[in-house]
């Protein structure tokens, strides 16, 4: 055909066949651009094929390994038992990347909540006491009695049940078991026989005056995991808020012979670099066979299977004063209760709550349960599965009473004050009376501001 010309400029002649077909070929390339266009959230909708689906958004943290492996098998599982929802896997940096609740405490205000999330037991009194997270006490009311009671505690505020107590993990004795037999000690293999306060010292002493070690004792704690003391306390009755969590209570004589207790252990039988802002490696202490105790956490069973070459090594309970306590540690899962797909949410949750379903990512995690109902043999991928079931046994003596003081809405900032205070107690020589009364203070006033 030939052209015309129009104003000066030359045009091609129509040609309606072509035409069509680009069209045609326009539209296609639109809808499967719509396909996976945003729906407002920050998460892509389903493809046109699974438009039937509900998705799930659950954002976590998960370590290398066992546990980002339990996380996506527990979601397939779950999407080929559920096929009518899909669940977004969002994994971010954990919470010491130091933004992780910031975040989440965002999305939600700007009404883009994840449907799901992780979150450590010491923060659901703050999110429940903003009125954040979605009431679930009809998934768990009727098994209360098949969860760990300080756990459930722990996801609890005001008799509502505020998420899922997924897994936790708690502290115990390490010991070099090459020392110990050399100085004919056999460590508690049952939690009767655990150590009292003073058989603990006299071990760590025994150690250092034998010179297998220039210190007796090390404890895996730092200035952001102070809360790692508070067993000492409620092992004496000590508590460290009153009934209604309204004033501290650390200017008692209980409490007051817990920091004496506490003084006397850091400075005759713990290296200088193991306080709350020290910068001493508690594993490389232990390890090295620098120290003969290390009071530390299950999940650091690995390390010293692959670390420990020239030592035999093993596990025991806390020590005990007037009862046993330990460490409340690990995390839950909870619904925003701006999630917008709160129904298939709860599914969810529910389903990581099944037995069989947290036997499997405890296993592959190295967490321990937080049912008590799992009746069939735990089997972790360590080599010594006593040590696991010793864990879980100490897991059993968290006091509710201590898991109510960790899960109040302030204890971020008291966990600060305890650090501080311990610091003073450990390297400013501060007396354990001042210690008490400074601490008590410094909670009045953190409970005052709120």
């Amino acid at each position: 055909m030939e052209a015309s010309k129009k104003g000066g400029i030359k045009m091609k002649v129509f040609n309606k066949a072509g035409f069509i077909l680009f069209v045609s070929l326009m539209m296609g390339l639109f809808l499967a651009g719509c396909a996976g266009a945003s729906d407002g959230s920050g998460v892509e909708s389903n493809s046109a094929g699974d438009s039937d689906k509900e998705t799930v958004e659950f954002v976590y943290w998960a370590a290398a390994g066992g546990e980002e492996e339990a996380f996506l098998d527990m979601i397939e599982d779950f999407e080929e038992k559920n096929p009518d929802i899909d669940i977004k896997a969002n994994q971010v940096p954990p919470p010491s990347s130091g933004d992780y609740y910031t975040k989440i405490q965002t999305r939600i205000a700007a009404d883009d909540s994840p449907d799901v999330f992780r979150i450590q037991y010491q923060k659901f009194g703050e999110f429940a006491s903003e009125g954040a997270l979605l009431d679930v006490t009809d998934l768990f009311e009727s098994e209360k009695e098949n969860y760990n009671p300080s756990l459930l505690t722990a996801v609890t505020s005001e008799s509502k049940i505020y998420g899922l107590p997924h897994h936790t993990d708690t502290l115990a004795v390490f010991y070099n078991k090459t020392y110990l037999d050399e100085l004919g000690i056999e460590a508690p293999s049952i939690p009767e026989e655990a150590w009292t306060w003073e058989e603990f010292i006299d071990v760590a002493s025994k150690i250092e005056d034998a010179g297998l070690a220039d210190s007796g004792i090390a404890v895996n704690w730092s200035e952001t995991s102070a809360y790692r003391a508070l067993p000492f306390f409620f092992q004496n009755g000590a508590t460290i808020l009153n009934e209604d969590s309204t004033q501290g209570n650390v200017d008692t004589p209980e409490a007051i012979e817990s920091f004496t207790f506490l003084q006397d252990m850091f400075k005759n039988h713990m290296t200088q670099g193991n306080s709350m802002k020290g910068s001493d490696d508690f594993n490389m202490l232990f390890s090295s066979g620098n120290v003969g105790l290390l009071i530390s956490g299950n999940w650091m069973i690995p390390k010293y299977e692959s670390d420990m070459k020239d030592f035999e090594w093993g596990v025991t309970y806390m020590p005990i004063k007037e009862s046993a306590a330990s460490d409340l540690g690990g995390n839950g899962m909870a619904i925003p209760a701006a999630s917008k797909h709160s129904e298939a949410a709860k599914k969810f949750l529910s389903y990581m709550g099944e037995p069989e379903v947290m036997k499997a990512f405890v296993e592959k995690g190295l967490f321990l349960p937080a049912r008590t109902d799992i009746t069939e043999p735990f089997n972790y991928a360590i080599e010594d599965q006593e040590m696991l079931n010793l864990f879980i046994e100490q897991s059993q003596t968290v006091p509710e009473e201590l898991a109510e003081t960790v899960t109040t809405n302030n204890f971020s900032k008291i966990n600060q004050a305890l650090g501080d205070t311990l610091e003073e107690l450990f390297i400013s020589n501060t007396t354990p009376e001042n210690a008490a009364n400074s601490f008590n203070e410094r909670i009045n006033s953190i409970l005052e501001e709120n």
